[in-house]
């Protein structure tokens, strides 16, 4: 290799103290490779072995998978609605939540002693956190078959480093899958169903509490209600028409009465008339003197009959007035009477001539007298009980009248209470509803329970059982393999590169004609000891077989590893 050129041409006035580097062209490139092709071939034989032996002391991964089909229910929806409506994605996310619980991932580390290493060195908490991470659960997918019913399909996957044990955690994580989901399914249902007790014991007691009210209302305000009003109304006619007909009644027996009391007045007329007539050859004078306490009281009746007449063209015969001077009317005429039958009495013990004489009657008006008086008798007594029926015509006209005007007041008084009324029945008719509507759907809720607990509802089942896996899925050995070697050509360039940019002498004529701008005239090579040149030499491939053997029993020893373990 030339070292300096052997004949230069002067130098120049003045050199400056730094030059750009001239470009590399190909062949400079390749120069620079045969240069540093130690440093380029040591990294990468480096890279070459670390890439094996990591490819082959790093542990298999494998990966155990098994499919769960969600069957759909053996009895239609819509005969039996199902109690839980989330959604297929949320329900196998919470199951699986339940299944990589610490509790339950713990138990499987301690029945299956995995993770023996990684638990010795690190807290329980990260040892489960890696078994989370090696399980899977993904690919949900949906099947329709020729217009049957569409079920679902997902799969569990768990990886492990041995791949029967790969196997076992698979079908136990699958089966609890599978227990979960029932427990998980029949457990919800029970909460609806109690929940939905609940709510209709509620509406029960909400709507008896209702019914109470309504009841305690009604005979409160009987007969004010809205769908008694047109009883009511009618009642109420009926009563008018009663009124009407008892008033019709009273006019009658009035009539009656005023009838009594004109055949009582002519009665009485006719008896004063044959008591008064004197005998032949006698007087009125001479009868009157016989007893004049008769002529006065005679006198006073036919005053008070004629002031009688009076009121009673002003007043009803049931005035106070009227009947005050009616009954002191039957009081004379009762005195006048008695004071007659003592008179008879008196005739009758004296001789019969004289008593004629005194009393002044003749005896042939004495027996029609006596008839008289028991007419007039029987007419008083007609008088007192039809007295005693318009009393009661009376009566029952005032009970009539009350009756009446507390019924209208009652439909007057009905808008306020038919108000609160209406607000009771709608309040109730919403409770029944509710009622009814919570009874139809507990009773759905309930047949839904029973059919989970059949395990005729939706299911999880096994459609492939995880198999033991043939080949780890990592790590990718040539794949490692490879990166090791780029990554130890890329440090060998990049030292090849360093080495080149330090370095600053002229390699070749190329670099004295760029950097002096001189005609080259001749060059000399560069001279060495032949022994120094040799040892160097066999230094440099005692170097490089040593460290290619190394490499090599590290890499045997990395492959008889894996395979032996792998054994």
């Amino acid at each position: 290799m030339p070292a300096m050129p052997a004949q230069t041409a002067p130098p120049a006035a003045e050199q400056p103290l730094s030059v750009t580097r001239r470009p590399l062209d190909l062949e400079d490139y390749v120069e620079v490779a045969r240069r540093h092709r130690a440093w380029i071939l040591g990294p990468a034989f480096l890279g070459l072995v670390l890439g094996v032996v990591t490819a082959f002391l790093w542990e298999d991964s494998y990966i155990a998978r098994g499919k769960i089909r969600i069957t759909p229910p053996q009895v239609p929806a819509r005969l039996v609605p199902g109690n839980v409506g989330e959604e297929l994605t949320a329900r196998i996310n919470a199951i699986a939540q339940e299944i990589i619980t610490r509790s339950s991932l713990q138990n499987l580390i301690q029945t299956y002693n995995l993770y023996p290493d990684d638990r010795k060195r690190l807290p329980m908490e990260d040892v489960i956190d890696q078994m989370r991470r090696a399980i899977g659960i993904d690919n949900i997918e949906s099947y329709t078959r020729s217009g049957a019913p569409r079920y679902h399909v997902f799969t569990v996957s768990f990886i492990y480093s041995d791949r029967r044990l790969a196997q076992k955690i698979c079908s136990e994580l699958i089966d609890r899958f599978t227990k979960q989901s029932i427990e998980s399914r029949l457990n919800s249902s029970r909460q609806t169903t109690l929940f939905l007790s609940d709510q209709y014991e509620s509406a029960k007691r909400e709507l008896d509490d209702i019914d109470a009210r309504i009841a305690v209302f009604r005979t409160k305000y009987f007969g004010e209600l809205p769908e008694q009003e047109q009883m009511v109304v009618s009642r109420l006619s009926t009563m008018e028409a009663s009124l009407q007909a008892t008033s019709g009644q009273l006019s009658r027996a009035q009539q009656d009465r005023i009838q009594l009391e004109t055949q009582l007045r002519e009665l009485r007329e006719e008896a004063a008339a044959l008591a008064h007539q004197p005998p032949a050859g006698e007087t009125a004078a001479a009868a009157a003197q016989s007893n004049p306490r008769i002529g006065e009281l005679r006198r006073e009746i036919e005053r008070s009959r004629n002031s009688l007449r009076v009121l009673r063209e002003s007043y009803t015969d049931s005035h106070p007035d009227v009947r005050r001077l009616a009954l002191f009317i039957e009081g004379r005429e009762a005195q006048l009477k008695e004071l007659i039958e003592e008179e008879k009495k008196r005739l009758a013990e004296m001789p019969a001539g004289q008593g004629r004489q005194a009393l002044g009657i003749p005896a042939a008006n004495l027996q029609k007298l006596r008839e008289v008086s028991s007419a007039i008798a029987r007419v008083q007594a007609a008088l007192q009980a039809k007295d005693m029926e318009i009393e009661d015509y009376n009566r029952q006209i005032n009970d009539l009248k009350s009756r009446i005007k507390s019924t209208q007041s009652k439909l007057e008084s009905g808008a306020s209470i038919s108000q609160e009324y209406l607000q009771l029945v709608r309040d109730r008719e919403l409770a029944a509803r509710r009622y009814e509507d919570l009874g139809r759907k507990l009773q759905d809720s309930n047949m839904a329970t029973d059919l989970v607990s059949r395990g005729q509802s939706e299911t999880m089942e096994v459609l492939e059982s995880p198999v033991i896996p043939e080949e780890p899925i990592a790590p990718n050995r040539p794949l490692i393999i490879a990166v090791g070697v780029a990554f130890g050509l890329a440090v060998g360039i990049g030292l090849a590169s360093v080495r080149e940019i330090k370095d600053s002498s002229l390699k070749n004529l190329k670099d004295v004609r760029a950097y002096t701008r001189l005609t080259v005239l001749g060059s000399i090579p560069l001279l060495e000891n032949d022994f120094v040149v040799r040892r160097r030499r066999r230094i440099a491939w005692l170097a490089w077989a040593c460290a290619i053997l190394v490499g090599l029993l590290l890499m045997a020893g990395a492959v008889f590893y894996y395979y032996t373990q792998r054994g």
